[in-house]
């Protein structure tokens, strides 16, 4: 509000001189009472700015690049929303699942989950550590999703629905990491991968529905909501590189990952 020349820059304001900044001022009055602190304040946060001959530009502090990307908006959101920076995950990106099932499963491998097992170690004082469906073990990351025997049945069946070679999945490992069955093609190894990961979201909601709401454990109605979940969300997220259609969907996965792949757009 001071200076007279209103379209005056930094540079013409601030001299350096033998590394020392020295003001160039150019007031309409004198300063006095709190524009002096203001000042004073300016002066501060100038001593250590060196003026160059380019042009103003805009940088995004929030990132060390200085560079504006959606990736490090995204990074931030997750680090202030879910405590982590997806920079640091060792879990590959799947782009069939969103991104709260993403950090899920990144969750599930790092053990960060509730199982009262885990609070138990926190020091939570809980009236029991057993598994809330099963009451027979200790409710573990691997037990609440993979072994508890309510769960490993629901596992069986989304083996038998994908036509999968093996009995069962027997830890997070399998259910999360590992593309163990069938041969796929990348497109079908991704889609094996994101309808695990979409289970084990899927368990984990019903799970917490039976602890905190009373609700009843229904299998049937577990496996139906996995199989149009996992429908929806692989189809809307599609690049169009397979076909997919709900019948042949609920019908036979394993037809989209047969080798070579399909490349038609969405059914």
């Amino acid at each position: 509000m001071l200076e007279s020349r209103k379209e005056a820059s930094v540079a013409d304001r601030i001299l350096h001189v033998n590394s020392t900044s020295i003001g160039n001022w150019e007031w309409s009055r004198t300063p006095s009472g709190r524009a002096m602190d203001e000042l004073a304040e300016l002066n501060n946060l100038l001593s250590s700015v060196t003026i160059s001959d380019r042009p103003d530009s805009w940088k995004f502090s929030l990132d060390t690049s200085g560079i504006f990307t959606t990736s490090s908006m995204s990074n931030l959101i997750n680090t202030l929303k879910y405590g982590i920076n997806s920079r640091n995950l060792s879990l590959p990106r799947n782009k069939y699942v969103p991104q709260k099932v993403f950090i899920f499963s990144w969750k599930v491998i790092q053990q960060k989950i509730p199982v009262r097992s885990e609070l138990d170690k926190k020091g939570i004082d809980l009236h029991t550590i057993l598994c809330p469906l099963c009451d027979n073990h200790i409710e573990t990351v691997d037990h609440a999703l993979i072994n508890c025997q309510k769960v490993s049945s629901i596992w069986i069946q989304i083996l038998d629905w994908w036509n999968q070679n093996i009995s069962t999945i027997s830890n997070i490992n399998e259910a999360i990491i590992s593309d163990q069955g069938f041969s796929l093609n990348p497109i079908g190894s991704s889609l094996w991968q994101a309808t695990k990961w979409i289970a084990c979201y899927i368990l984990w909601k019903h799970r917490n529905q039976k602890v905190f709401s009373g609700k009843i454990w229904n299998p049937a109605m577990i496996i139906s909501e996995i199989q149009s979940q996992s429908f929806s969300w692989i189809s809307n997220r599609s690049r169009k590189k397979t076909s997919i259609a709900w019948h042949q969907w609920l019908l036979n996965p394993s037809f989209y990952v047969a080798s070579p792949p399909i490349r038609t757009g969405i059914g």
